[in-house]
């Protein structure tokens, strides 16, 4: 496959520039130390305070909040679990670890340990029953009086419930445990009606029922860590003074409750849901990224996405009303047309001035003026709406001499920035994000603004207070992905002319310039790169059509050499039958048939070699694994090799280096072909009086045995440009020395294919004049012979045709199905030498298929069947003898007799139904042998 150059080229730049834009930290990270100082901190392991993960890491309130101060000091935080909080102490007060997390302050403790100056946060706990235990609604103190509730033994959850229960006047009975593991095990047994535990966190198979507030929680520190403390003291007040809803943000993090059907509901707000199958919801049509119409109507943003979540946790329906402002929206709401405004900034104050109530706040979003950057001091700005009073307030006292002026909308805020209407948009972080993405970041100067933030609650009529609570509990109680939502649309998919307005002009004329010197320089690049592409092209058409004609010249070559091959023993076939014809002398016509013989051994063996090219080019051919004596290979080559060069006058020596009792594993025609053409061509090409040498032997390498041949001659060599093609189909090399002694051109090809079919190697080492060397190796498999095996094969050999009887078949009815007359009256003769006379010619398929069906059962010993033929072939006829309804049919043997020799030929008689396939020309032996073993 070639690679197209100008890819690699595109790929390499591409890799360059993204390696150049990795930071110096992600380049050399392996090489950045740890600095970072070591605190070891304990933590009391409880759900949604403090638990590890799998690769080490805590997380929950407590571990979170200490992260957060960690990467502000510099420290690597060590985190040391306990069970209970006396463990904890323990560990502390030994020096084990310098500081624990989340423990509420007692006259006690804080005569032991440090206390930070900062609060981590307000605790709560909750009073949990079972799901399915109904004896319990939400917020009703009287049904715990009586009941058996749990508590952790020496917690503050424990001091809390007892003062709850004093308050409330209802007497329980307190049950306590060591830790929260037992508190639960025996909540699930049944032993408990209700627990108390630290915080709202999630549970599977529990409901709130009651939360009690109590004591604030701190970290705490051993008596000589004061300079930690300090440094923890200050880094809070960071924390504190850059995001004072921090730790309200993080405490939502971690406060889920099981929702659907254990959302806990009063009686009350199950009603108004059952009696209100519809929450009806205002929005404004254009108060991205909060609500937002489609132009088919649909309404999208936080508000119809966070609503959308409400009601399929209560399984409540919403429809949504839009509406173009805020004085819309509230005179909607106090006409009864819908019940909730989703979400507004206003405080509770301009709300009370319009009528209208507040829900708990469902998130809260910081602050941030937006300006052009060529404003140096703000002095007007825009916002959405009317100004919460609490913001006025504050910009009042930050910005006293700005001039708020209020628009519709976001868009309408910016594109009053923009045309220089106002310097400056204050915006809340959502807003502010859905602009960068809208707008791009570039296109102005973003500022926080300190302590500054807006509350986002859902606004409803005062005395719809059974829906405030609806909303307030299912937004707090439920794991409502708030952060989520917002998230999911402040950063939608821009349009393509959001992403246009977001590039600044600068940036857009230096992207333009690199890309014109990149065009460039690339177009240069993919000039030359086509002009040599073509050159290539051209030369490689130039060098296949030199490689088509050298094939085509070589083809021809080969017809002709086949022609004068084909004609040699066919002359000498239709000249000593010419010849027999004539004479009358026995001794002559004797010796004229014996040269035909030969004369047709040369035709045959020339017709093979076309066959096994033909298998080899189609894949066809299959390796016969078989057990060699290599003696008897070795004799049997080494015999016919010795005759030829006796007759040529050549010395041919030989020897062979193998056990005698060893036994190998191979295809042996493929070993004597590749012999046999090897030392033919050896005798052929080496004048008279000169050398040929054969060595054989099995070496060992790996713990693999081969099998090696090196045929070794003095005679008239290769020249080394015929060397580099010598394997190639059809080549062969044009010299005086090889005019009167020229092959076919398949038999090196042959060799080098056999030898690449049986996994081996063929080296060649040749000089003009001085002779060649062939060295082959061939793995094969290596086991021993049998004592008799020798002398049994030998006995097989010759004696298998001896011992037929000349008269095996007299008196034999025989079938014999042939097409061509010539080579029925044959047959009809070489049976006729083992004494059959009962022989009945069937000229095709069809005819045999009757002449079977009208015999007598069993009347026919054996079927002699060509494949070939007129009307109906003989693997068709062989099927439907088969098929007869005689018993006889599906037993009487029937042999293949075709020139059909290839070995799925042979595969598909035996799946026809055929005893066994002899192929043409019929050899005598074979065929009685045959059928010497079926009648």
């Amino acid at each position: 496959m070639r690679i197209d150059k100008s890819v690699i080229f595109r790929i390499c730049i591409t890799m360059i520039m993204c390696f150049a834009m990795l930071p110096y930290q992600v380049l050399y990270a392996d090489k950045m130390p740890d600095n970072r100082e070591p605190v070891d901190v304990g933590v009391v392991l409880q759900p949604g305070i403090a638990m590890p993960t799998d690769k080490g890491v805590y997380f929950g309130f407590d571990t979170e909040y200490m992260y957060k101060i960690a990467q502000y000091a510099n420290l690597k935080v060590i985190y040391h679990p306990y069970k209970n909080n006396d463990e904890l102490f323990y560990a502390l007060q030994n020096g084990e670890i310098q500081m624990a997390l989340g423990i509420s302050p007692t006259p006690e403790r804080e005569q032991q340990f440090l206390f930070a100056s900062n609060e981590f946060f307000t605790g709560q706990a909750s009073i949990r029953v079972r799901s399915d235990d109904y004896r319990f609604t939400f917020g009703n103190a009287t049904d715990f009086d009586g009941k058996t509730m749990g508590v952790v033994r020496a917690s503050i959850m424990y001091e809390r419930a007892q003062e709850w229960v004093r308050e409330v006047g209802i007497s329980p009975t307190f049950k306590q445990y060591d830790d929260e593991l037992a508190l639960y095990a025996d909540m699930d047994a049944g032993q408990l009606d209700a627990i108390i535990v630290s915080g709202s966190k999630f549970s599977e198979n529990y409901r709130l029922a009651y939360s009690i507030s109590t004591n604030s929680y701190y970290p705490i520190f051993n008596k000589n860590q004061k300079a930690l403390k300090n440094k923890i003291d200050a880094i809070m007040n960071r924390i504190l003074q850059e995001d004072p809803l921090y730790a309200k943000k993080l405490f939502d993090k971690y406060r889920h409750y099981k929702m659907s059907n254990d959302l806990p509901l009063s009686e009350a707000e199950r009603k108004f849901i059952a009696d209100n199958p519809i929450l009806r919801v205002a929005i404004m049509e254009n108060q991205a990224p909060f609500s937002m119409v489609d132009s088919d109507g649909t309404a999208r943003g936080i508000i119809p996405d966070l609503y959308h979540k409400i009601a399929q946790e209560l399984n409540w329906q919403v429809e949504f009303k839009v509406y173009k402002n805020r004085q819309e929206i509230a005179d909607a709401l106090h006409a009864n047309e819908v019940d909730v405004y989703g979400i507004t900034t206003q405080d509770i104050i301009s709300s009370e001035e319009a009528g209208l109530a507040l829900t708990r706040s469902f998130f809260t979003l910081n602050i941030f003026s937006i300006s052009r950057p060529d404003v140096k001091k703000i002095r007007t700005a825009a916002y959405i709406g009317r100004m919460p009073q609490n913001v006025a307030n504050m910009m009042q006292e930050q910005r006293n001499d700005v001039e708020f002026r209020a628009y519709d909308s976001l868009d309408e805020c910016y594109d009053a920035m923009i045309n220089r209407e106002v310097d400056a948009v204050f915006c809340n972080m959502a807003q502010l994000n859905w602009l960068t993405i809208k707008r791009g970041s570039g296109s102005f100067v973003v500022e926080s603004m300190a302590n500054l933030y807006s509350e986002c609650c859902g606004q409803l009529l005062p005395q719809n207070y059974i829906l405030n609570s609806i909303l307030s509990k299912t937004v707090q109680s439920s794991n409502i992905d708030i952060m989520g939502i917002i998230s999911r649309n402040i950063y939608t998919q821009p349009t393509t002319m959001d992403i246009l307005r977001a590039i600044p002009t600068k940036l857009i004329v230096a992207f333009f310039t690199v890309l014109l010197i990149i065009t460039i320089i690339v177009s240069r690049y993919l000039y030359y790169s086509h002009q040599r592409r073509i050159s290539a092209e051209l030369s490689a058409k130039q060098a296949a059509l030199d490689a088509s004609e050298r094939a085509r010249q070589a083809e021809s070559n080969f017809l002709s050499t086949m022609s004068h091959d084909m004609r040699t023993p066919l002359n000498g076939i239709l000249g000593y039958t010419r010849l027999a014809r004539k004479s009358k002398a026995i001794a002559d016509i004797q010796q004229y048939l014996e040269r035909i013989d030969i004369s047709s051994k040369l035709m045959l063996a020339l017709v093979n070699d076309i066959l096994d090219l033909s298998k080899l080019e189609s894949g066809k051919m299959e390796l016969r694994m078989e057990e060699i004596t290599p003696s008897e290979h070795y004799n049997s080559i080494k015999s016919a090799i010795s005759m030829n060069a006796e007759t040529r006058h050549i010395h041919f020596t030989s020897s062979i280096n193998v056990p005698e009792d060893m036994a190998i594993y191979s295809d042996r025609l493929r070993l004597q072909q590749i012999s046999m053409n090897l030392l033919s061509n050896a005798t052929k090409y080496t004048h008279a009086n000169g050398h040929v040498h054969w060595d054989v032997s099995i070496v060992e390498e790996g713990g693999l045995h081969f099998w090696v041949e090196v045929i070794k001659d003095d005679g008239i060599g290769m020249s080394e440009a015929f060397q580099q093609h010598m394997f190639e189909l059809f080549t062969q090399e044009t010299r005086k020395e090889t005019l009167n002694a020229r092959g076919t051109g398949l038999g090196l090809s042959l060799v080098h294919k056999f030898v690449t079919l049986m996994q081996g190697t063929i080296q060649v080492e040749s000089q003009l004049n001085k002779g060649s060397t062939f060295t082959i190796k061939i793995p094969v498999k290596t086991g021993r012979l049998k004592p008799t095996t020798p002398a049994a094969k030998i006995q097989a050999n010759t004696a298998s045709v001896k011992e037929i009887p000349k008269n095996l078949l007299k008196n034999i009815p025989i079938l014999l199905v042939e097409d061509n007359k010539i080579n029925a009256e044959l047959m009809k003769l070489m049976l006729a030498e083992y004494g059959a006379t009962m022989i009945d010619w069937a000229h095709n398929g069809q005819e045999a298929l009757e002449l079977y069906s009208s015999s007598e059962p069993a009347h026919y010993k054996v079927i002699l069947m060509d494949l070939r033929m007129p009307i109906m072939d003989g693997m068709t006829a062989t099927k439907k003898i088969r098929a007869l309804h005689r018993n006889d049919a599906l037993i009487v043997p029937i042999i293949a007799t075709s020139a059909d020799a290839y070995e799925n030929d042979v595969k598909a008689c035996l799946e026809a139904g055929m005893q066994c396939h002899i192929s043409k020309p019929v050899d005598i032996n074979k065929l009685i042998t045959a059928i010497s073993k079926y009648i």
